[in-house]
């Protein structure tokens, strides 16, 4: 897939950054339900409704999905504009204080320090659109396809590490609970030195670029809505992550209302998710690859998903999410993997930045509509946020279907 053993060897430090920066953004998937669930912490007064803490849990999430919608585009458009190295370093360099801030305030048990973290660590999120454009940088398009499959993959380890270890460091009894955080915080340290020493620079902006304003960011982006095709993708892009974002991130949620599982039995399926998430998009998906279009890859992906997120809520024992975690993941994985291979190979050259950044901000925009949503309907009834996201990938399907199938595409 690479041309010289730099470019192999750049990939590789892609991979890494990739993956650690998925360790801490997904570390706090098993711990921030049962800790504001609980009701003998105190991050809320005594006789707090159930419904107001779901509902604050999802602001919770949402806060983060906002801060990525604007860190993401930012980053995209900079790292296009002066080159992508410099902007790797900065974004987690910031993470690293919004990590650091979270474990303080576990510690204290203040909610408004957690409300700040998540902003911090939301606006250096944009780490993983930045991975996507390097790999797209060090790529041909006859090569990208895997080369994303690859990214994607292996940075689903970041998955099994980060709640697999959250979960078993969130346990009240050690650090006072903010063990999953200073965690987060020495990952994104290994992070940032992994990148200073070993990235080299994929993309030498043109001069024209290096002149630009911050100001001019979002009127660049603006220029990739002006693209039809690529406009089309990203539509069907966010009604993907909003269905998929009432599933992942309120999962936990209905595990904690419906069995009461702490943090540590969390984390371990969502470890079992991600080695689900690995196997799909490193082994099957390139499999796939070479038998059907991306097109169908993504159609039956979201149609799987959408029919294994209905099916979470059904057991009434653990035992059954075994067979039910392997059909959502299969789904999500496939649809998420090819939806940034199109778009990646839709984009021409000098969008990828923009183009994988419009992608970011599309996402996060499901981070904040997802949760909204899903923490006053978990409060009412714990059943609604996974059938709701069902409904919304459903949707995905027939719009994609319909807005983009019908053209002649990969």
């Amino acid at each position: 897939m690479f041309r010289t053993p730099q470019q192999y060897r750049t990939f590789l430090t892609v991979l890494m950054t990739y993956t650690l920066d998925l360790v801490g953004f997904s570390i706090v998937f098993p711990v921030l339900a049962p800790l504001l669930l609980n009701p003998h912490l105190h991050f809320f007064s005594s006789g707090v409704a159930e419904e107001t803490r779901t509902t604050i849990l999802g602001l919770l999430f949402a806060i983060f999905g906002l801060a990525q919608f604007f860190g993401a585009p930012i980053a995209g458009a900079l790292a296009d504009h002066f080159g992508r190295y410099k902007v790797f370093l900065g974004s987690i360099a910031l993470s690293i204080v919004g990590y650091a801030l979270m474990a303080v305030s576990v510690a204290e048990q203040s909610l408004m320090g957690l409300f700040i973290g998540r902003i911090v660590t939301g606006l250096c999120s944009g780490n993983f659109s930045l991975a996507q454009s390097a790999t797209a940088d060090l790529t041909d398009r006859e090569h990208r396809s895997k080369a994303f499959g690859v990214l994607l993959s292996v940075g689903g380890l970041g998955f099994v590490i980060g709640p697999w270890i959250g979960g078993k460091l969130a346990n009240p009894a050690w650090l006072s609970g903010s063990g999953a955080f200073i965690f987060a915080a020495i990952a994104a340290l290994i992070n940032l030195l992994i990148v200073f020493f070993f990235y080299v620079e994929t993309w030498k902006p043109k001069r024209a670029h290096a002149n630009k304003k911050l100001s001019d960011t979002f009127k660049d982006l603006k220029l990739v809505f002006h693209l039809k095709t690529v406009r089309t993708l990203l539509i069907a892009y966010l009604l993907f992550s909003i269905g998929w974002a009432f599933f992942l991130i309120f999962s936990p949620t209905f595990l904690v209302q419906k069995f009461s599982l702490g943090a540590s039995q969390i984390g371990d399926i969502f470890a079992y998710m991600a080695l689900v998430w690995f196997f799909v998009a490193m082994f099957l998906n390139k499999e796939l690859l070479g038998r059907f279009s991306l097109r169908s890859l993504i159609l039956t992906g979201i149609l799987i998903a959408a029919i294994g997120v209905a099916l979470y809520a059904t057991p009434n024992h653990l035992w059954p999410y075994w067979i039910i975690i392997p059909i959502a993941l299969t789904g999500g994985a496939l649809a998420w993997v090819n939806l940034g291979s199109i778009l990646s190979l839709t984009a021409s050259k000098d969008m990828q930045g923009r183009a994988l950044g419009a992608s970011g901000s599309m996402w996060s925009i499901g981070q904040i509509v997802g949760p909204l949503a899903a923490g006053p309907l978990a409060g009412w009834n714990i059943y609604s946020p996974l059938l709701v996201g069902s409904l919304v990938l459903l949707a995905a399907f027939l719009y994609f279907l319909f807005a983009y199938c019908r053209k002649k595409s990969f």
